[in-house]
């Protein structure tokens, strides 16, 4: 009794345990346009998955005509995008299946072999009690009290230390586990399988990789700046302070303003002997005007007596006095106005009312945002002189590749930063979305070429601490395959671990990595 009780308890404390059964891809097949996915029920029917080969997008409106032995027919709609219905099923021992498919002015003729009914599911194993569980930590239990019992109280105690060393560690049933989850599926090289009807819902969309032929080339730090021709620094011409006039009020970052458009209202500082002398020069002024004025009114009223010389000479004296006042009152004495000497928008506005700007301040800025250029800073001075095509990235654009052309390298050597400085200019189709300061990775070409894969940034991610991209070898299977960044230009990534022609998801990367 003693030895069946033992052989019962060890039995019931090293059951194996049940294990998970994978999951299998379907029936599907690849032609040079499209792909199919082929599932037979039990209601007579066959379930056909339609997809563009390359990108993986349910093909709708088809014209599809299948034919096997001994039955031929066509694929009606059925419920769902890219999804249709023969009136179809395959014999026990299966068949191989011919399509022939007209969709979105391409046609393609795909063989699907070994078609047949999948066998059912294995029935699941059936929920074990949590009494179940605890059955062999009873049993373990039972064990030592009838041992300690058997032995004798002088020999209980080694006893059960002897057999507490044979216990295996305590194993958590299915769910109730305290460890850390299952590592996914999607692991470096593992092939996952998702169904078709999966892959519509989610939206997993896939591109074709293609060689391409690359120019090597350099990166470099570089940031916008504006162009010359469309940048303006305004200063004051003499020693003022700010008016703050409501006529003219100061403009704020943002505003767009004209050649001409009054932009700051000067009041002249003048200390209390030139402002005495101004205004002495100015009396002088307007006395020399009265008079001129008197003498122009008596030479037009003796017209005909006077010869028309004098008459003339009179006037064009009395327009100098008078530009000579308005030049006192607007520049000496009187208020200045500052004038926007471009078309643009103002950047900076460095002065409030009140403050008096000596003549080396800038008050305000003001660029023209369709005229900006790239200055890249090469350390490289061996590389300067073979600089050429250029294209300009920046993380704050991860979408957008500028291409540069060069207009110029500086010969000297930047005191601060160690480097010559080389002035790129920006297309006009993408100088709009370029800011003044904004920082940028110039890609200085170097004139050699080698043929790489270039893939999206977003088809990369990150498993299993090591960077993979998810190529599809089946409709409905893909590999996460580990890869090796070269460079990144733009919105896209030149890699390593792929071939050409092979299909890479771009669009649902998150729903495959998280894929068990």
């Amino acid at each position: 009794m003693f030895a069946r009780f033992l052989a019962l308890a060890f039995w019931a404390a090293f059951a194996p345990a049940v294990l998970a059964q994978p999951v299998t891809p379907g029936i599907g097949a690849e032609g040079d346009s499209f792909q199919v996915v082929l599932v037979p029920g039990a209601d007579g029917r066959t379930l056909l998955y339609l997809a563009d080969l390359d990108g993986n997008a349910p093909v709708a409106d088809a014209a599809i005509d299948a034919e096997t032995e001994g039955w031929s027919g066509k694929a009606s709609p059925a419920e769902g995008p890219g999804t249709y219905a023969l009136t179809w099923s395959p014999p026990a021992a299966g068949a191989d299946l011919t399509l022939v498919i007209s969709a979105q002015g391409r046609d393609d003729l795909l063989l699907a072999r070994g078609v047949m009914i999948p066998p059912p599911p294995a029935a699941p194993p059936a929920p074990v009690a949590h009494w179940q569980h605890w059955a062999g930590g009873a049993a373990i239990g039972a064990v030592l009290v009838v041992a300690a019992w058997g032995l004798g109280r002088r020999r209980a105690l080694p006893a059960l230390l002897l057999l507490a060393l044979f216990i295996p560690s305590a194993r958590a049933h299915e769910g109730h586990g305290h460890a850390e989850a299952e590592a996914p599926a999607a692991q470096p090289g593992a092939l996952l399988v998702m169904a078709k009807p999966t892959q519509f819902l989610l939206g997993i969309r896939t591109q074709k990789v293609d060689s391409a032929e690359s120019a090597e080339s350099v990166r470099v730090v570089g940031r916008v700046v504006p162009d010359p021709a469309g940048y303006a620094r305004v200063q004051p011409s003499q020693p003022a302070r700010i008016v703050a006039d409501p006529e003219f009020p100061l403009p704020v970052p943002g505003q767009p303003v004209k050649r001409g458009q009054v932009i700051a209202v000067l009041e002249p500082t003048l200390s209390s002997l030139e402002r005495s002398d101004k205004r002495a020069a100015l009396y002088r002024v307007e006395s020399e005007i009265a008079i001129t004025e008197r003498e122009a009114v008596r030479q037009t009223a003796l017209q005909g007596i006077v010869a028309a010389k004098l008459v003339e000479d009179t006037r064009t004296r009395l327009d100098q006095l008078r530009r000579e006042r308005a030049q006192l009152l607007g520049t000496a004495l009187g208020r200045e106005l500052v004038r926007a000497p471009v078309d643009g928008v103002v950047t900076d506005v460095h002065v409030v009312p009140g403050e008096v700007v000596a003549v080396d301040r800038a008050m305000v800025e003001i660029v023209d945002p369709a005229r900006v250029r790239v200055e890249a800073v090469v350390h490289d001075l061996a590389l300067a002189p073979r600089i050429g095509a250029a294209t300009a990235a920046t993380k704050l654009l991860p979408d957008q590749l500028v291409p540069l052309s060069l207009l110029g390298v500086s010969p000297r050597v930047d005191a601060l930063d160690q480097g010559v400085h080389a002035i790129f200019a920006v297309p006009s189709d993408h100088s709009s979305a370029l800011r003044i300061g904004m920082p940028v990775d110039v890609f200085l070409a170097t004139g050699a070429t080698r043929l790489r894969m270039a893939v999206p940034r977003s088809a990369i991610a990150e498993s299993g601490g090591r960077q993979v991209v998810f190529v599809r070898t089946a409709p409905e299977v893909f590999e996460a395959r580990p890869i090796r960044i070269e460079r990144v230009v733009g919105p896209l990534a030149e890699i390593e671990g792929v071939r050409a022609g092979e299909k890479v998801v771009i669009q649902g990367v998150e729903q495959l990595k998280a894929l068990r």
